[in-house]
């Protein structure tokens, strides 16, 4: 009983690790690997991979903040997680890098290239991108996930 209950809040459940390398084959496409373990035999259901990019701009009560989903992947083969063992699983996410008018402006003129980083500068205009990794668990109420910022 008390061992369903540490399953259901993910105490004793899968814990997962996000490993990519720094240097990636092509621009538009990541690939890497996500590392399973458990203290006890589970059963992973899916996985599903996302990269997010979070873009702010402003300062103070100006700021805003967005989030757009630029690729995902889902992988909906269950597989079993061993007692004390890792299992790697290869992925390959394609996505598409969202440009804003400024970027495009800077990149069709390579005289605008400076305008455009610092009127970026002057209204705090910044991208952060995230890549997560969640997997479905057999009985887990609470799935596991990891999550790690990319340099695109």
């Amino acid at each position: 009983m008390f061992s369903k209950i540490k399953h259901f809040f993910g105490i004793e459940s899968v814990k997962i690790k996000l490993l990519v390398d720094e240097n990636q084959p092509a621009p538009g496409i990541i690939v890497g690997k996500v590392a399973f373990t458990s203290m006890t035999q589970q059963k992973v259901n899916s996985l599903t991979i996302t990269l997010q990019e979070h873009y702010t701009k402003g300062r103070k009560k100006k700021k805003a903040k967005q989030t757009f989903e630029l690729g995902t992947i889902t992988l909906d083969r269950s597989f079993d997680v061993p007692a004390s063992h890792t299992i790697k699983v290869s992925f390959k996410l394609h996505y598409a890098k969202m440009n804003s008018d400024m970027d495009n402006l800077a990149d069709s003129n390579i005289l605008m290239k400076g305008v455009t980083k610092a009127a970026k500068k002057i209204g705090n205009i910044k991208s952060e991108y995230e890549l997560v990794a969640e997997a479905s668990v057999k009985g887990a109420g609470l799935d596991p996930f990891d999550k790690i910022i990319l340099v695109i």
